[in-house]
C-alpha cells in the first residue's frame, strides 16, 4: 500500500466502529466541534462592538448577518466535494483561516476591512464545520443514529450556554473585545492535535467509494428523493419557527413586562441538554418519525399558549417545556435524515439539513418582522403554532410513505 500519512489517518477516521458511538475518534472530533461552534458563540458581544467602531450603524445588521449567508450560499457548493479521503485536508486549512480570522477583527477599523474578514471568516468557519460533520458522520453507527444526533446537537448547544456570560470577565482581563477574539484564535490551535487524535492502526477502508466526492447525478438524484425533501421542508418550518421564538421573546418579554426575559433561553438550553443526556438512548429504541411527530404536537401546543402568558413564572414555565420539544425534535430530525439517506449521501444531506437551519433564521425574521408592523405577539406566536403543524402534517405525510 502507498498511502500517506494524511491519507492513512483519514482512512482510519472514515471507517466506522460496528455498533459503537464512544470511541477515542468520536469524542476528539466532537471536541472539535465544539471548539468550531465556540468561536461563533465568542460573537455575543459583537453588536455592540460595532458600536465602538467608526462604522455607520445601519450596516450593523449586514455584518452580522453575512457570517451565516457565507453559510447559505457555500455549504451546498462545497460539500459534495468534502468526503473521508480530503476531509481532514480542508478541517486543517479552514481551521488556520478561522485563526487568521479571528486575530484580524481587531484590525478591521471600517466598513469595508470588517466586510472582508467577516466574509472569510464565514467561509472558513463554514469549510471547518462542514469537513468536521463529514467526518464524524462516517462513524455513527446506523442504529445509534438518534443517539449520536442527541449528543452532536448537545456539542453543538454547550458553546451558547456557557461563552456569553464569560465575555464581560474576558472583555476586562484582556483588556478588550478584539483581545478576546485574539485569545479564542489562540484556543483554536486545539482543534489540529483534537482531529489527530486516538487514530488506532492504518487499514483499508471497508469501502472505497466513500473516499469519492459525490457526482451530480448523485446529487440530483438524492434531491428527487420525496422522503428527503420532506423532512428538508419539515426542517425549514420548524426552524422558522424556532427562530421567530429566538429573535423576538425579548421583546415579548418587555411587553408583558418582564426583567430578564433571557432567562427563558437558558432553562430552555437546560431542558434540551437535560432530556438528550438522559433520554438519549432511548431516540433509536422507538419509532423516530413518531417520536417527531409527538414533540412537534407539544412544541405547537408551547407557541400557541406562549402568547397567553402574563408573568415571569409561566413565561419560564413555557421555556423548560419548550427546551424538553426542542431537546427532542432536533435532534431526531437530523436523524431521520441520516436513516433515510444511502450511505454515499448521509453526509451531503445531513449538511443540508443545516441549510434548513440557516435558511429557518433568515425565513423566520422575515416574516416575523411583518407580523409585528401590522399584528401583535399573540398572531406571531400563531404563526409559529401553524409553521410546526405544518410540520407535522408533512411528518404525517412521510409516515404513509414509508
Amino acid at each position: 500500500m502507498k498511502h500517506t500519512t494524511n491519507t492513512r489517518v483519514v482512512e482510519n477516521i472514515a471507517t466506522p466502529p460496528s455498533g459503537v458511538l464512544w470511541n477515542s475518534r468520536f469524542i476528539s472530533l466532537a471536541a472539535a466541534i465544539f471548539l468550531a461552534f465556540v468561536n461563533v458563540a465568542a460573537f455575543f458581544q459583537f453588536y455592540q462592538y460595532l458600536g465602538t467602531l467608526t462604522i455607520d450603524p445601519k450596516w450593523f445588521g449586514m455584518l452580522i448577518g453575512l457570517f451565516s449567508a457565507m453559510s447559505l450560499i457555500l455549504r451546498p457548493v462545497i460539500s459534495p466535494f468534502l468526503h473521508a479521503r480530503n476531509a481532514l485536508r480542508w478541517i486543517l486549512i479552514c481551521n488556520a483561516g478561522v485563526m487568521v480570522c479571528l486575530a484580524a477583527y481587531g484590525q478591521a477599523g471600517n466598513l469595508w476591512s470588517m466586510f472582508l474578514v467577516r466574509a472569510l471568516h464565514g467561509a472558513s468557519h463554514v469549510g471547518l464545520a462542514t469537513a468536521l460533520m463529514t467526518v464524524i458522520i462516517s462513524l455513527i453507527p446506523r442504529d445509534k443514529s438518534g443517539q449520536s444526533f442527541g449528543l452532536l446537537s448537545i456539542v453543538t448547544l454547550l458553546p451558547y450556554a456557557v461563552i456569553p456570560p464569560m465575555l464581560p470577565l474576558l472583555t476586562t482581563w484582556l483588556g478588550g473585545y478584539g483581545n478576546v477574539l485574539v485569545f479564542f484564535a489562540v484556543v483554536m490551535i486545539l482543534v489540529f492535535p483534537l482531529v489527530l487524535m486516538g487514530v488506532p492502526e492504518p487499514r483499508e477502508s471497508a469501502d472505497p467509494a466513500d473516499e469519492q466526492r459525490l457526482f451530480f447525478r448523485e446529487i440530483l438524484e438524492s434531491l428527487k428523493d420525496a422522503k428527503i425533501i420532506v423532512l428538508f421542508s419539515v426542517m425549514l418550518f420548524f426552524f422558522s419557527s424556532y427562530a421567530l421564538v429566538f429573535y423576538f421573546l425579548a421583546e415579548f418579554g418587555r411587553t408583558i413586562q418582564v426583567a430578564g426575559a433571557g432567562l427563558f433561553f437558558t432553562l430552555s438550553s437546560l431542558s434540551e441538554i437535560g432530556v438528550r443526556l438522559v433520554a438519549g438512548s432511548l431516540f433509536d429504541k422507538g419509532e423516530k418519525i413518531r417520536l417527531a411527530l409527538w414533540s412537534l404536537v407539544a412544541i405547537a401546543l408551547g407557541y400557541g399558549l406562549l402568547g397567553y402568558v402574563q408573568g415571569s413564572l409561566s413565561l419560564f414555565a413555557l421555556g423548560v417545556f419548550l427546551g424538553l420539544g426542542w431537546g427532542v425534535a432536533m435532534p431526531i430530525l437530523n436523524a431521520l435524515v441520516f436513516d433515510l439517506s444511502r450511505p454515499r449521501l448521509r453526509a451531503f444531506n445531513v449538511n443540508l439539513g443545516l441549510q434548513m437551519y440557516q435558511g429557518g433564521f433568515f425565513l423566520g425574521p422575515f416574516v416575523g418582522g411583518l407580523i409585528l408592523l401590522h399584528q401583535g405577539f399573540r398572531v406571531l406566536f400563531t404563526v409559529c403554532a401553524g409553521f410546526t403543524l405544518f410540520s407535522v402534517a408533512l411528518l404525517l405525510y412521510l409516515k404513509t410513505k414509508k
